[in-house]
């Protein structure tokens, strides 16, 4: 199993962040240019919700649905993590209110968890059959510019400008990061 976690402080309100991740279905695609599609078929981000996230990275697809499998709010921290159908896949979102705004932690986690058959299934998965899927570092780039995004949304009210789609294709985490200043 690989797990990837980034965070991110943002001298923005803790109430604000609560309400990007409320209305999480359109806020999803106006976070990033990367981000095409979010639904949300129960219309929400609860327990046992389903979900469906699509964007597009160096011209490769990420096109996974799956289920909410943990979602909990309060009044200074929320968490919520999405498992993929297939059960290789879990992202989590997480967000705490600190003494200067708040934090968030972007973690996606892949793999298999079995014990004995997990560590075979994943090498089969990340080393022959989805290698150039399985890129960690576009992948980690990916989420640190969601990060960066994020906290332009939520300091200044300034979203990224979308890019046409065979643009998208192209373009690297790490480009669009660089052009942030990140």
């Amino acid at each position: 199993m690989v797990t990837l976690v980034e965070s991110i402080d943002i001298n923005a309100p803790f109430e604000r962040l609560l309400n990007w991740a409320d209305n999480f279905e359109e806020e999803f695609v106006r976070w990033s240019p990367l981000h095409l599609e979010c639904q949300l078929f129960n219309n929400g981000i609860n327990k046992g919700d389903r979900v469906r996230f699509y964007e597009i990275v160096m011209g490769m697809d990420y096109d996974v649905s799956g289920s909410i499998i943990e979602s909990d709010f309060c009044d200074d921290h929320f968490k919520v993590s999405f498992e993929s159908d297939k059960k290789t896949a879990v992202i989590t979102f997480e967000g705490k209110r600190t003494e200067t705004g708040c934090r968030f932690t972007h973690t996606e986690s892949f793999g298999m968890q079995t014990p004995v058959i997990g560590p075979i299934m994943n090498f089969l998965i990340f080393k022959v059959l989805f290698r150039k899927k399985a890129n960690w570092d576009l992948i980690r780039d990916d989420m640190r510019l969601d990060n960066l995004y994020l906290q332009r949304i939520l300091t200044v009210g300034e979203f990224p400008k979308r890019i046409p789609l065979e643009e998208v294709k192209r373009h690297s985490p790490g480009e669009l990061i660089e052009k942030l200043g990140g």
